[in-house]
């Protein structure tokens, strides 16, 4: 029987989280080709399926997960085989779930998220920074990561994947945009006191921020009294007895 010669160029055309998709070429072109797939970590066969193309989709497979896949080509008998083709391929991870930020500082932020695979022990995670001047690439290995050398009072997104074991087939991105905590105002003093008012001043490191909340307590009772918004490092306090 003709029609059962080895396939060549194995390659995958997509892979995906639960699927992949495989084409190949067969020089005696086969009606039929029988595609074995093998858990590539505890060597377990998963399963045998069989297309009538020289493409097929395999469904149903876990993320994160290595699969060897070797493609036969079966002659018209349905019975004889030619040499298979294999090739080893990871599964994409799931994306990560529930990013958030654990806390937010000066100069840092630390984000927490959730991996659910039953590969996710084997997974890395990459976090991309970006603001307006630069991006950084950062690669964790646990599911929390905390992300320093940040400037003060700057806007980030933060955009987290988990990676495969074989350090290169990543999942889908979550972002999360974060601004960091503005450094504190330092040389703060009264430039006037009135009877009803006083005039504050201060000083910033870095870029100004745009906005600065004065909080004003009673001292003597303990009593909040106002809170008020200025766009300027300095601020006349009004209405106080």
């Amino acid at each position: 029987f003709v029609g059962s010669g080895p396939v060549y160029d194995l390659k995958a055309e997509s892979i995906g989280v639960t699927s992949v998709t495989l084409k190949w070429l067969n020089g005696s072109a086969s009606d039929t080709y029988r595609i074995e797939v093998v858990n590539g970590t505890s060597g377990t066969p998963v399963k045998n399926v069989t297309f009538n193309d020289t493409k097929a989709e395999i469904t149903e497979l876990m993320p994160g997960t290595m699969y060897i896949f070797t493609v036969f080509a079966v002659a018209a008998d349905n019975g004889t085989e030619g040499d298979g083709r294999a090739i080893d391929l990871y599964t994409r991870p799931s994306q990560v779930l529930d990013l958030k930020a654990e806390s937010v500082g000066v100069t840092s932020v630390t984000l927490k998220w959730v991996a659910n695979d039953s590969a996710s022990d084997t997974y890395t995670y990459r976090i991309e920074v970006v603001n307006d001047t630069f991006v950084q690439n950062l690669t964790f290995s646990d599911t929390k990561a905390k992300i320093t050398e940040l400037m003060p009072g700057t806007l980030y997104n933060f955009t987290v994947s988990a990676v495969a074991a074989d350090n290169e087939t990543e999942g889908g991105r979550v972002p999360i945009d974060l601004y960091t905590k503005p450094s504190q105002v330092h040389d703060l003093k009264a430039e006037s006191i009135g009877v009803t008012s006083v005039t504050l001043k201060w000083l910033v490191n870095g870029s100004a921020s745009d906005t600065y909340r004065i909080e004003v307590v009673n001292g003597t009772s303990g009593t909040p009294v106002k809170n008020v918004t200025f766009n300027d490092t300095k601020a006349e306090i009004t209405e106080l007895m």
